[in-house]
């Protein structure tokens, strides 16, 4: 076996263990709502219409949980009224906000002066407000989970 073929696979089993971590995690949250999980199909469809491909740590949220709510924080979703939507959300903000990064994603609307949690293709979650300042708060959606935990 040839170096790159097992440096392969050992970063898929690490991106596997970071995708069962995330929703172990979230399994973990008292009074945690959820809707149903979605299928590959629905997943396919959202990030065609979005332009983009979801993070595999989130494909394997939507998959588990459709979207959450905890603590008064409500991560976007699939199966889900439109308000939480990933697709009409993200799609909406692209509209209002000509600013909006591209291949970036809503995870959570603050309602606080416009600012949101977008999320980035590679899993890194920011911080974004409609001027256009995005600011890197966490690397993934495992770090991000744990700054909503301390709210």
């Amino acid at each position: 076996m040839m170096k790159e073929e097992i440096i392969g696979r050992i970063d898929l089993i690490n991106e596997e263990r970071i995708n069962m971590k995330l929703i172990e995690e979230i399994r973990e949250i008292g009074k945690l709502y959820h809707v149903q999980g979605c299928d590959e199909s629905q997943i396919k469809k959202a990030e065609k219409d979005l332009n983009m491909e979801f993070p595999n740590e989130y494909k394997e949220y939507l998959k588990e949980y459709g979207a959450i709510s905890f603590f008064g924080t409500e991560w976007t979703g699939l199966n889900v009224e439109e308000y939480i939507d990933v697709v009409r959300v993200t799609v909406k903000e692209r509209e209002l906000n000509k600013n909006f990064p591209l291949k970036y994603f809503v995870l959570e609307n603050l309602g606080i002066d416009g600012l949101l949690t977008i999320v980035s293709e590679n899993g890194k979650v920011f911080s974004w407000n409609p001027n256009g300042k995005i600011n890197l708060i966490a690397k993934n959606l495992i770090d991000y989970l744990e700054i909503c935990k301390k709210r």
